[in-house]
């Protein structure tokens, strides 16, 4: 790949609700990036992507998009099902690769993946894009600074307002990588580790299904290795919420990523309730309005978070760097869902 400045020519396989909300709206106004071609089954879904962001060349068939010699990246936005077989597929054709979470349906996939993504010199990275939101970075830089002391336990609530009757069907099967545990458990499981710096050693789950989902709303529990007591509520049927609260010996941190003033401290010497403490919160919050109206205007904090993964990748590829958020923290993300999925069948916890 020329070191020119000139952008990385990239092709994005699948043109789903994900490419076209979240994925192409950031690349169409990066000089990183150009989007060359892309690819998807549905001939109508297609054409109308391409038409919308400009793209001439379109392929149903992968395999021909990744032949392509002018092709120097591959984006796998596809559901989760065909992400091994697509994603060896561009490994073996030499191309750096971006894989969409869920890495893959198993841990068997994964490690095939990770083999031969080993064997290349391609920047490969995993698509966790809440690694990147700007409460989050800020979070994780306040729990490594020490101010919460020893760390005793995190908080996750994770809900959206999902109308089955809607959904593509791999978003309602399990087996197909669909569910609330898996397609959705992911992105806060793999938040405990990067803002933790923990693993999670054991899960205990339950489960509700709905009319249209094997995992509807689900309650987890869970240990981690650095002694960390953790749970997380997530669910298709209820308002939309992303949220995490870390509790320390030194105080309690809030992170609520849906708000643009989501993040608050509370020392253990506060009271939540007190005027004081209600004072300066609004304090914090006004603080916060300039900056949330120029976010805003560009999207938001969870759009920018998808400006912030693409323009990482892209440093790592023109850098020659090793990605933020690689294959391996794919595998571990998906093996906590896993887990948690079993415990809910078997109703035992179970051990990682």
């Amino acid at each position: 790949m020329s070191n020119d400045g000139s952008p990385i020519r990239l092709g994005i396989i699948g043109c789903g609700r994900g490419s076209v909300v979240h994925h192409l709206p950031a690349l169409a106004h990066m000089s990183e990036f150009k989007v060359v071609s892309v690819c998807d089954l549905d001939a109508g879904r297609l054409n109308k992507t391409a038409d919308m962001y400009g793209i001439p060349k379109r392929f149903a068939d992968y395999r021909t998009l990744l032949s392509e010699g002018d092709i120097e990246a591959v984006a796998v936005v596809t559901p989760t099902e065909s992400h091994e077989e697509i994603g060896l597929a561009a490994l073996r054709m030499k191309k750096h690769l971006f894989m969409e979470k869920p890495l893959a349906l198993t841990l068997e996939e994964c490690d095939r993946l990770i083999s031969e993504a080993s064997r290349i010199p391609c920047k490969v990275m995993v698509g966790l894009n809440s690694r990147w939101h700007r409460l989050v970075l800020r979070g994780r830089n306040l729990i490594r600074s020490g101010i919460l002391g020893k760390l005793r336990a995190v908080r996750s609530v994770y809900t959206h307002c999902h109308p089955g009757a809607g959904a593509p069907a791999w978003h309602k099967r399990r087996a197909l990588g669909g569910g609330v545990l898996f397609n959705d458990g992911v992105h806060h499981f793999d938040l405990w580790r990067f803002l933790l710096d923990a693993e999670v050693t054991e899960v205990f789950a339950r489960t509700v299904a709905s009319e249209h989902f094997d995992d509807d709303t689900s309650v987890v529990s869970a240990r981690l290795d650095n002694g960390m007591l953790a749970t997380g509520v997530f669910s298709f049927s209820s308002n939309d919420q992303s949220e995490l609260e870390i509790f320390g010996e030194g105080g309690r941190l809030l992170l609520s990523l849906y708000r643009f003033d989501g993040l608050e401290f509370f020392a253990n010497t506060s009271y939540p309730g007190s005027i004081k403490t209600r004072l300066r919160s609004a304090a914090l919050t006004l603080r916060e309005v300039p900056g949330a109206l120029a976010s805003i205007r560009s999207g938001g904090d969870f759009t920018a978070s998808y400006d912030s993964v693409w323009r990482h990748f892209a440093e790592c590829i023109r850098r020659d760097e090793t990605p933020a958020c690689m294959l391996e923290d794919g595998r571990k993300a998906i093996q906590v869902s896993l887990a948690a999925i079993c415990s809910s069948r078997s109703g035992a916890a179970v051990k990682i």
